[in-house]
């Protein structure tokens, strides 16, 4: 009996799988369209079919890790209690939970793009996004809550950097969420 040919979703999502398996096993420099390719079990064309090069590829990795994470804080805000702290607590353990799972292959990703204009568009669209939930969520929480341009640009450089180094062993999760919400209280003012 013929193989069932896969719907164009479908086949994406397998190569995306498979994308995540080559760089968490063998690393972000293995990862080419022809490797893909015969890692799939399917012809070259197939994948060029789904991804124009190897940096389209890459961006889209990024971008579902983003989505991922965006629907993470999403998530993790609207479980929160509703009080300012409970907030910020759901913020910083989204964030660490998400790079610890993602951090290996995120990281190689994020790498390999280094100094792409397409890359650094994407995360500045992530980084915006990313920031407008978090204040949407303080200010449900408090709605006197502001939270500066600097301040969200100084919590996104802290958070990622305690976040990865917990997802690499250097520091414990729990103390990078901690720190995180620590730095997160430090920088979001109420009005009395």
């Amino acid at each position: 009996m013929p193989e069932r040919r896969l719907s164009s979703a479908a086949r994406r999502a397998q190569l995306v799988a498979i994308a995540r398996d080559v760089i968490a096993t063998e690393g972000t420099d293995a990862l080419t369209l022809a490797h893909l390719a015969s890692r799939a079990g399917i012809s070259k064309p197939v994948v060029y079919d789904h991804f124009s090069s190897r940096s389209a590829l890459l961006l889209s990795l990024y971008q579902d890790f983003d989505q991922q994470h965006l629907a993470d804080l999403r998530a993790a805000t609207a479980h929160a209690p509703s009080d300012l702290r409970h907030r910020l607590e759901a913020i910083a353990t989204a964030h660490v939970e998400c790079i610890v799972a993602q951090g290996v292959e995120l990281s190689g990703v994020m790498a390999a793009l280094a100094g792409s204009p397409a890359l650094e568009e994407a995360r500045q669209e992530s980084e915006r996004r990313y920031v407008d939930i978090c204040r949407q969520s303080m200010r449900e929480a408090d709605d006197s809550a502001e939270f500066s341009t600097e301040s969200a640009i100084a919590f996104l450089g802290a958070a990622d950097a305690l976040a990865h180094a917990a997802a690499h062993g250097t520091i414990s999760p729990e103390l990078a969420q901690s720190t995180i919400t620590t730095v997160l209280l430090s920088m979001v003012t109420c009005g009395d």
